[in-house]
C-alpha cells in the first residue's frame, strides 16, 4: 500500500541519517505507525484540512518545511527532501478570501529577525511565491520573536500573532493588524496577552513539577475559537500550556479563565489545525499536533523524533479537553480485537508492542480514596520489566511509572493532577514500541521508554491490567499496524 511504502522510505532515510551522524543502530522499539519520524523531526506547522480535496496538510520543520498530506490523519504522504524553502523554524498557513499565505521566522540571511511570508501558487499548496520580510520585529521585543500563528478575524479585521517576549514584562503574544486580507502590510498592536510566570515546570526527566518559574518568551503560540471560548496555546520553553478564556476590545486582548498543560509527557510545540474555511468558528473541528521534542532518560536509542498522533480538542466549562481522534481505528489489525470483563485476572490483555488498549472502570457514586488502577505495557516474559500507566486515587493523579521500564532502574514518575470525582475512568493507550500516548479524562501524557530487546523482544511483550482500588473494570484491545 502507499502507506507501507512511505513507511519503508522514511525508515530507510532515518537509518541512513542516524548512521551518517554516527548514532546507534535504531532500537527495535522505535515507533512504526508514527510515520513522520526522523533524526531531525521538529515542530509541525500550518495544519489545515482542505474540504475540496479531502486532505489534511501539514508542514514539518525538518528539511525547511517538508510538506505532508493525509486523507485520514494516520497515513501520510511526503518526504524530508522536498522543501518549501521557508527556513527551519515554526510558522503557520493562513487562508483568507484573497489567497493562502504562509508565515515563518527568517533565521538567517536577508531579512533575518523578521517574519517572512509567501502566497500559495496552486491549490495543493506545493508551489509558493515568496514575498520576503513581511512583519519586522518591534523594538520593544528583546528575548525572541518567532513562530507566527494562523491569521484570524476579529471585528472585521485580520490579525496575525507572533511568539515574542520582553525581559522586563514577560512572555508575550505579539499582535499585528493587517491592512487587508492579502496579509501583506501590518501595524503593531502590542501584546494580546502577557505572562511572566509558567504553570509549573518540566525537569530534566520530563517530569512536570507544580512549581512555577519565570517566563519571558512564548514559543509556538496558537489562538483560536473553540465552543464559546477562545483558546491560547503557548510553549514557555518546556511547559507547553493552554489557556481558555475570552477576547474583548479593539485591538483584541485575551483574558484567561483557566490554564493547564497540553501534554504532561514528551509532547511539545503544539500547533492546531482546522478547516480552511474563514472566518474560523468555535464549532469547527479542531485538532492539535506536536512532536516528541525533548531528550528523555528512558527513551529508546537511535529512533530520532516523531510527530505524535493528532488529538481532538474540545472545551468543557473553562477546561481544554484532549481526546484520541477516531481515525486511529484504521490502524487496528483485523481479527485482533479482545475484550475482558475482569481484566486484572487475565494473563495478558494485549500481545505485542504496537497495541491500543481501552480500560473502562465504574466509579459508582464516589471515587475510592486509595488504590491504583491502570495498565502495565511492554511487560517482559518474566514480568519484571514494564511501564505502568494509570490513576492513583490517593494522590489524585494520572501517572506513568518508569521505574521498571528499562535495563537500568530509575525513579522517574510522571504525574498529571486530575480529580476523577464526577468523571468516568476511561484510560486509552496507544503503544508504538517505546512511544506511548495515554489519554485519561481530557489529560494526555506521552512517555518514551526503552525496553531491552535481549530480555524480551517487541513481538513477545504483553500488556496486563492492575487494580488495587477494588473497581469493576473491563478492557478492549487491538493490535495495530500501519
Amino acid at each position: 500500500s502507499t502507506g507501507n511504502s512511505v513507511t519503508t522510505m522514511v525508515d530507510t532515510l532515518l537509518l541512513l541519517g542516524l548512521l551518517s551522524l554516527g548514532l546507534a543502530q535504531p532500537s527495535p522499539f522505535c515507533a512504526k505507525y508514527h510515520v513522520i519520524h526522523d533524526a531531525n523531526v521538529y515542530d509541525p506547522s500550518g495544519p489545515l484540512f482542505d474540504e475540496a480535496s479531502g486532505l489534511w496538510h501539514l508542514w514539518e520543520d525538518d528539511g525547511s518545511w517538508s510538506h505532508w498530506t493525509s486523507p485520514d490523519l494516520i497515513h501520510w504522504t511526503g518526504n524530508f527532501t522536498t522543501s518549501t524553502g521557508f527556513g527551519g523554524d515554526t510558522g503557520s498557513v493562513s487562508p483568507t478570501e484573497s489567497g493562502v499565505y504562509a508565515f515563518w521566522p527568517i533565521m538567517s540571511g536577508p531579512g533575518q529577525g523578521a517574519i517572512g511570508s509567501a502566497v500559495a501558487a496552486d491549490s495543493g499548496m506545493t508551489e509558493w511565491t515568496h514575498r520576503g520580510p513581511t512583519i519586522p520585529m518591534p523594538a520593544r521585543i528583546n528575548t525572541g520573536y518567532r513562530d507566527p500563528v494562523r491569521a484570524f478575524e476579529w471585528n472585521g479585521k485580520w490579525y496575525v500573532g507572533v511568539g515574542c517576549g520582553n525581559k522586563e514584562e514577560g512572555a508575550q503574544f505579539c499582535l499585528f493588524e493587517a491592512s487587508d486580507s492579502t496579509l501583506a502590510n501590518f501595524t503593531d498592536q502590542g501584546s494580546l496577552y502577557t505572562t511572566n510566570v509558567t504553570y509549573g515546570n518540566v525537569d530534566g526527566n520530563i517530569v512536570w513539577q507544580p512549581n512555577n518559574v519565570s517566563a519571558n518568551m512564548m514559543e509556538c503560540p496558537d489562538l483560536f475559537p473553540l465552543g464559546d471560548k477562545w483558546v491560547l496555546i503557548g510553549s514557555l520553553y518546556k511547559t507547553n500550556q493552554w489557556w481558555v478564556g475570552t477576547m474583548a476590545g479593539d485591538p483584541p486582548r485575551f483574558s484567561p479563565e483557566a490554564v493547564g498543560i497540553v501534554d504532561y509527557g514528551n509532547g511539545y510545540a503544539a500547533k492546531t489545525g482546522s478547516t480552511m474555511s474563514t472566518p474560523q468558528t468555535g464549532s469547527a473541528r479542531r485538532l492539535v499536533f506536536g512532536f516528541t521534542g525533548w531528550s528523555e532518560p528512558t527513551m529508546p536509542s537511535g529512533c530520532g523524533r516523531a510527530l505524535v498522533l493528532p488529538r481532538e480538542l474540545s472545551v468543557q466549562g473553562s477546561e481544554l479537553v484532549l481526546s484520541p481522534v477516531p481515525e486511529t481505528a484504521v490502524l487496528r489489525t483485523p481479527g485482533s480485537y479482545q475484550t475482558f470483563i475482569d481484566p486484572a485476572q487475565a494473563t495478558a490483555v494485549a500481545v505485542g508492542s504496537q497495541v491500543e488498549i481501552r480500560l473502562f472502570c465504574g466509579l459508582g457514586s464516589s471515587a475510592p480514596l486509595a488504590g491504583k488502577v491502570g495498565v502495565r505495557v511492554l511487560v517482559s516474559q518474566d514480568g519484571g520489566n514494564y511501564t505502568e500507566i494509570g490513576y492513583d486515587f490517593a494522590t489524585k493523579a494520572m501517572y506513568t511509572d518508569h521505574s521498571k521500564c528499562c535495563v537500568a532502574a530509575n525513579q522517574i514518575l510522571q504525574q498529571a493532577p486530575l480529580d476523577l470525582t464526577a468523571r468516568a475512568m476511561e484510560l486509552t493507550l496507544f503503544v508504538d514500541g517505546g512511544l506511548i500516548e495515554a489519554f485519561l479524562a481530557g489529560r494526555v501524557m506521552t512517555p518514551l521508554v526503552a525496553p531491552s530487546e535481549t530480555v524480551t523482544p517487541p513481538e513477545a511483550r504483553v500488556s496486563t491490567v492492575y487494580n488495587t482500588a477494588g473497581l469493576s473494570c473491563q478492557v478492549h484491545s487491538w493490535q495495530l499496524a500501519y
